[in-house]
């Protein structure tokens, strides 16, 4: 678990967030061990297929604008349990968790060869942020943003649209919700990484992907904490 594990031993036990046990860094290893990751999933978009596949059928029917998705969990059970703590309730010590997992993500992607010049977080609404008090995918690239030089633009988009709630729609709806949600100033770079917490349908990052790309940047990817089963 990368840094995690080195510095367990230097770390008082506090309780999981989950459960109550003692735990290191506020996930105890029983939760932690509970979250699911398939290990087949299409190259597009991260949804789980059948391990002899690359696509899905609904990216070979329709491929999404960026180029490929990466993920860490399915978003289910314990996993969709501490993403809403971290979501909702604030908690500092989950976004750290997360923080440290989504920079071993990203650690494993770079050191494939592939370089970013970017990466764009997915932006929240004036409202939203007022409502929320923070953008809970810029706690996500905190490590990132230390240990790397990788450049985390929060100015080139913005949320223009203050959409409702997503998670309640169904994926056409989506698709019509989110449309123009986003403005973006124009871009010189020739590939970026769109982040953001969980990708469902995938309806909000194919709309970035779709401004970024109509901004001047060439192509990009997509990372997220989680995907979950709905499709695109």
């Amino acid at each position: 678990m990368g840094i995690y594990s080195r510095l367990s031993a230097l770390i008082p036990e506090q309780s999981c967030v989950l459960c109550a046990e003692n735990a290191k860094f506020c996930i105890c290893h029983e939760c932690e061990s509970s979250f699911s990751n398939h290990q087949a999933r299409c190259r597009s978009c991260a949804h789980p297929i059948s391990g002899e596949l690359d696509f899905c059928g609904q990216c070979l029917a329709h491929a999404p604008v960026f180029n490929r998705a990466y993920t860490l969990y399915d978003y289910q059970g314990a996993i969709a349990d501490l993403i809403k703590i971290f979501k909702f309730d604030h908690r500092l010590c989950v976004g750290d968790y997360f923080s440290h997992q989504l920079y071993d993500l990203y650690q494993s992607i770079v050191s494939k060869g592939i370089q970013y010049d970017a990466i764009i977080p997915m932006p929240l609404s004036r409202s939203r942020m007022s409502e929320r008090g923070y953008n809970q995918v810029l706690e996500l690239l905190r490590v990132i943003s230390k240990k790397t030089n990788t450049i985390i633009d929060t100015h080139s988009v913005d949320r223009i649209k203050a959409t409702q709630p997503l998670s309640a729609l169904n994926p056409e709806q989506r698709k019509a919700e989110i449309k123009n949600a986003f403005s973006a100033q124009p871009m010189s770079y020739k590939k970026v990484l769109l982040v953001d917490d969980v990708m469902t349908t995938g309806s909000s990052l194919n709309e970035l992907a779709k401004i970024v790309i109509k901004a001047g940047v060439k192509s990009c990817d997509v990372m997220t904490l989680a995907r979950a089963e709905s499709k695109l």
